[in-house]
């Protein structure tokens, strides 16, 4: 369980961890290898949300993903990256959590993943939380504790 003062300092300077979906790169089911390719490219990233017509999230996809699936002439061959679909190849295992999961799920499923999907229950996709964001938060409580809090250590029973 995650104390009530260390939430208060970590939700500082606001409760709000996520980037909204206005702000994330996508791509769509149908979009193509060569878009997913030339996204991922243009924007630095490892990967991004694939999401259907609805916007609810259907699978990530990464450069390694497409690199890993493609026959080695394919990522030379512009027709096979035009006529193959991101939901051909997408990891449909996709960390995804609703937007009333409390810090202790966020921390938890942040481990092992560079950002979490954040969803309503429907899967309509509003944002990601980051793992950068995370640690940005965790150094600010490390460097601030102390000056906001006086620790003591509680004595051990032996």
């Amino acid at each position: 369980m995650i104390g009530e003062k260390f939430r208060e300092l970590f939700n500082q300077p606001t409760e709000n961890l996520m980037i909204p979906a206005d702000d994330v790169a996508v791509l769509q089911e149908d979009d193509t290898l060569l878009h997913a390719i030339l996204v991922l490219s243009a924007n630095s990233y490892q990967t991004i949300p694939v999401l259907d017509k609805e916007y609810r999230v259907r699978g990530l996809i990464s450069i390694s993903k497409i690199v890993t699936s493609c026959e080695d002439d394919v990522l030379f061959n512009n027709d096979k990256l035009n006529n193959t679909k991101v939901s051909e190849i997408m990891n449909q295992v996709v960390p995804i959590l609703f937007n009333n999961s409390d810090l202790e799920d966020i921390l938890r499923l942040i481990i092992n993943n560079n950002f979490i999907c954040i969803t309503q229950r429907n899967g309509y996709f509003l944002g990601i939380i980051t793992r950068k964001t995370i640690l940005e938060r965790f150094t600010n409580v490390a460097h601030n504790i102390e000056n906001v809090y006086k620790l003591v250590e509680k004595k051990k029973n032996h």
